[in-house]
Parts: C-alpha cells; structure tokens; sequence
C-alpha cells in the first residue's frame, strides 16, 4: 500500500509531466487528451483532499478525547487552553512555527509550543502573534514570571491587544494579585473589541471573585459569561461552585447538571459529575 507521501509524489510528477506537455510543440493537437488528464488528476486530488479533511476531523476528535482523559490537568491549565482554542490558525499568518505552536497548545503539547513559538520569535522578535501565544503557553506550564515579560513586551508593542491582556490578567490572578487582575480584565471587558477575550475576561473575573469569596461578584460574572458564551461550559461549572458554597443546592446541581448536558465526556463535566455525587451523599 503506498504510503501518503508516495501518492504525493505521483500527484507531483502528473502535474510535472501534464506541465512538459504543454511546453511541447504539439500541446495543441494534444489538447483535448491534455484537458481530460487535467481534469482527471483535479478530481483525484479533490477526492483526496475531502477523504484527508475527514481524517483530519477524526484525529481532531481523538485529541479532544484524550484531553478529556487527561484529568490530571490542574483546572488552570484547562481554563488556559480553552481560551487559545478560540482563535483560529488562519488568523496567524503565514508563519510554520506560529500556526505549529498553535496547534501544540490545542493538543496539550505545550514544551513543544514553547520551542516552536521561541523559534518564531527569533525570526521576528516583535511578532505579536507568537508572543502573545507564547505567553499562553508559559501561563499553561505555571512559568508565570515568563508569561509575565512576555505579555509586558507585547503590550508595548499593541497597548490595546486584548488577548494578551486577558493573559496578563489571568497571570495576575495566579500570582495572587487580585487588584491588577481586577483591573486588566475590566480593561478588556470596557475595550469590547474582541469578543473571545471578552467572555472569558467575565469568566477570570468570576474565578478572581470565587477566589476572594465575593460570592456575589462571582456570580455575576459567572452567569454573564455563560449568556456570552452558551458552550463555556467551565462557566457552568464554577456558577455551580458559587451556589454551592452559597447553599443554593438546588441551583448549584442545575449548573452541574447543565455541564453533563451540554458535552458529557468533557473534564469539565466529569468534575461536575463528581460534585453531584458529593452533593447527593451529602443529602443521604
């Protein structure tokens, strides 16, 4: 059986030898033998792109169930993630080493997204795309000082890139310092430029909130979060957290029960499922 690589090889010396062709002298008279081998090879090249993208879907769909198995990620790193998964490759660039990183930070590769984005920085010390995703994949290892003077750097760059303030802001709340957190996140939510950054700006300062027990705060910003982004499902999750430190048990297992529904074999719902059980062997 050939192996993909070869297939793209024979594609490649079709074109090659159909491209002599019409060099030739005679490409005229061989006109319509030459139109249906273009034609032909077009066709097999669509076929192959369509059985690829399916694959490409399907191993799409493995990671995501390996990510779900991987329940010995700490929540931070999943909250990270999860914010990265929402920008696109396409919106990148063109740089290898920038959609590479990219796509190690969606698969949970992120030493590997660290060298991949370094790489790109090297070449383009001021490119603001990998910087800023290099600053996620920092944040992800807890390398936070890092993920720090990366951030710093690209906001003197883009004062107004909310993505990387949105980091910026997560990185504070990691480190303990509630008030810059507070403030950058609200900075982000006032820009309203980026939509993304915008709903998971509600969803840090919930989780800034959750952490200094302004239940109310939280709250709010959790239940805001979830009306911008219906499939957060983190945001039901810790909503559920809230009402359960609040003793609003009813409401805390909605949330929970919200998380099993929206994708049951999410972290994110088995942590749900956990608390559910908690939350019935204590009504026992």
């Amino acid at each position: 059986m050939a192996t993909l690589s070869e297939l793209v090889n024979d594609f490649q010396d079709k074109i090659a030898s159909i491209q002599q062709a019409l060099k030739s002298p005679d490409a005229k008279a061989q006109s319509a033998r030459l139109e249906q081998e273009i034609r032909s090879l077009y066709k097999e090249i669509a076929v192959g792109i369509k059985h690829l993208n399916a694959l490409h879907d399907s191993v799409k769909s493995l990671i995501d169930q390996y990510k779900s198995a991987a329940v010995s990620d700490d929540e931070s790193k999943v909250m990270i993630r999860s914010f990265v998964e929402t920008m696109r490759t396409d919106s990148l660039g063109s740089s290898t080493y920038v959609a590479e990183g990219w796509n190690q930070i969606c698969s949970g590769e992120f030493e590997k997204a660290i060298g991949s984005l370094s790489n790109a920085v090297k070449l383009n010390p001021n490119d603001t795309r990998a910087l800023g995703l290099l600053g996620w994949a920092y944040s992800y290892q807890g390398r936070y000082d890092d993920g720090l003077a990366v951030c710093l750097k690209v906001l003197q760059l883009e004062p107004n890139n909310d993505a990387v303030r949105n980091n910026l802001g997560f990185i504070s709340f990691k480190k303990g310092i509630f008030g810059e957190a507070i403030e950058h996140l609200s900075r982000v939510i006032k820009s309203g430029k980026d939509r993304p950054a915008v709903l998971y700006a509600h969803y840090y300062l919930g989780l800034v909130y959750l952490e200094r027990q302004m239940l109310d705060d939280a709250m709010f910003f959790f239940s805001k979060a979830t009306v911008l982004g219906p499939n957060l499902i983190e945001a039901y999750y810790h909503l559920g957290q809230v009402y359960y430190q609040k003793k609003m048990y009813g409401a805390a297992l909605k949330e929970w029960q919200k998380c099993l529904k929206l994708s049951p074999h999410n972290w994110w719902a088995k942590k749900a499922a956990e608390q559910i059980e908690l939350l019935k062997s204590d009504e026992v």
